[in-house]
């Protein structure tokens, strides 16, 4: 493999989902370079593409056909504005105003996750990122802390006895402990940082370039603001369970399982607790 195919190949990996905004534009600028990244990645290329630029996926043939046109729309309002309006405008516009496959677009900070995207991707209750959201954004930033051989850190964060504010209190109220909850983590964490709601009433945090001491003062301070929560009748508190990227722990998958069995440790060590897991 030589140098040209060796910088494409560390750019662009299909399998782990990596192409961001700056190598897409360097794409449509350059009918050799699309070509170049073509004859190595195929059609893949095309759903790649817009799964960077939209998180919805599409079939080769539908990701094809879409991209030619989105390329044919940026030329058309390149003649209108005077200017050139980039591929992220271009798919933003014939996404949503003409083909109306994106609705309520929203977006993202580039430092979080290079994509365009709905504005379903929070959850309406706590405001924070869904699930497959925080599943491609974790996968990403694995990938990313390979590269630049960073840390991760992972916090996976569950509502002590949420079940018994439910029975006891209404769901109404269950609600709202996860809409005030969902305002702490979002009030808490650095610009950097990547909250979500994990399952019902799990969260999590994803935390890059962040080593496990770190990541447990961030953690435990949100642990105790959420302790410090006023409610009439009640109280809340969470366990949350830690762990980091290393040598032995290198995928989404591996992460998560060690940051769950630190949780189940905070648990079976009496809750309101930050666990870290020792490998």
């Amino acid at each position: 493999m030589n140098e040209e195919q060796t910088q494409v190949s560390d750019t662009i990996d299909i399998e782990n989902s990596q192409l961001y905004i700056c190598d897409i534009e360097r794409l449509v600028s350059s009918r050799q370079k699309f070509k170049y990244y073509h004859e190595i990645y195929n059609d893949e290329l095309y759903s790649l593409i817009l799964l960077t630029l939209t998180h919805k996926s599409f079939n080769k043939k539908e990701a094809k056909q879409l991209c030619k046109d989105i390329l044919r729309h940026k030329s058309f309002l390149q003649k209108k504005l005077k200017r050139d309006s980039g591929v992220c405008l271009a798919t933003l516009d014939y996404l949503s105003n003409i083909k109306n496959i994106i609705y309520k677009p929203t977006i993202m900070e580039e430092k979080k996750s290079d994509f365009l995207t709905d504005s379903s991707t929070k959850d309406g209750l706590t405001n924070l990122y869904l699930r497959d959201i925080f599943d491609v954004f974790l996968k990403k930033e694995i990938d990313l802390a390979k590269r630049k051989n960073t840390i991760i850190t992972l916090a996976l964060i569950d509502i002590d006895d949420f079940k018994k504010v439910n029975d006891n209190f209404g769901h109404q109220k269950g609600d709202e402990v996860l809409s005030k909850i969902g305002k702490i983590l979002n009030d808490s964490i650095r610009q950097m940082d990547f909250a979500a709601r994990y399952g019902g009433e799990e969260l999590s945090i994803v935390m890059p370039n962040t080593k496990l001491e770190q990541g447990y003062k961030i953690a435990n301070r949100v642990r105790k603001e959420i302790e410090n929560l006023k409610f009439d009748d009640f109280s809340i508190t969470v366990s949350i369970g830690l762990s980091q990227t290393s040598d032995k722990i290198l995928d989404s998958e591996k992460i998560i399982s060690c940051a769950d069995k630190a949780l189940y440790l905070a648990k079976e060590k009496g809750k309101n607790q930050v666990v870290k897991f020792k490998s």
